[in-house]
């Protein structure tokens, strides 16, 4: 199921003015690797403050801060039509570059099909499904750019396609 709206600007009822919207998309390592490396970060913390500080321990606490904090957030800026895709180092990192929305851009709702695997030492799989619905913007002939955001069910994704087109000047 794609839903697709065109790029029509229309700035006098646009009430998102100065704004820079931000939604948080996933984990950049997904799930498990940000749990892990949560927990790494918490025990590598523990130990240098109680019982060694060492080279070591610094850095066995600086990877698994980037593990577990590193997120990828979309910053929609309302005022100038623009939006950048980020992934944010170690929680207060922002990186990306702004994306100016043109006339030939469009969103849409689109199927999720990805999930995340893990296989562990002892060949045990997990399986973890995302979202089923995600916001797609499109470059032009419905060529995916970004996502924008996920939705759970048909109607949250219509009514997210419907708020983020208001935000973006779409109609």
């Amino acid at each position: 199921m794609i839903i697709i709206l065109n790029l029509k600007r229309n700035t006098q009822t646009l009430s998102f003015k100065d704004m820079i919207v931000k939604y948080k998309l996933e984990d950049s390592f997904g799930p498990i690797g940000s749990f892990a490396g949560k927990l790494a970060f918490f025990a590598s913390l523990f130990n240098l403050l109680f019982y060694s500080y060492t080279v070591f321990g610094l850095l066995f606490l600086i990877i698994p801060a980037f593990l577990g904090f590193s997120k990828t957030h979309i910053f929609i800026d309302t005022e100038k039509f623009r939006i950048r895709f980020s992934t944010t180092a170690f929680g207060l990192i922002p990186t990306g570059k702004w994306i100016d929305i043109d006339d030939e851009m469009e969103i849409g709702v689109r199927k999720n099909q990805d999930q995340w695997q893990y296989i562990g030492l002892s060949n045990r799989s997990l399986r973890l499904k995302q979202t089923p619905y995600k916001i797609v913007l499109y470059k032009s002939h419905l060529k995916p750019l970004l996502t924008l955001k996920y939705a759970s069910t048909t109607e949250e994704a219509k009514k997210e396609l419907d708020s983020l087109a208001k935000m973006l000047g779409m109609e």
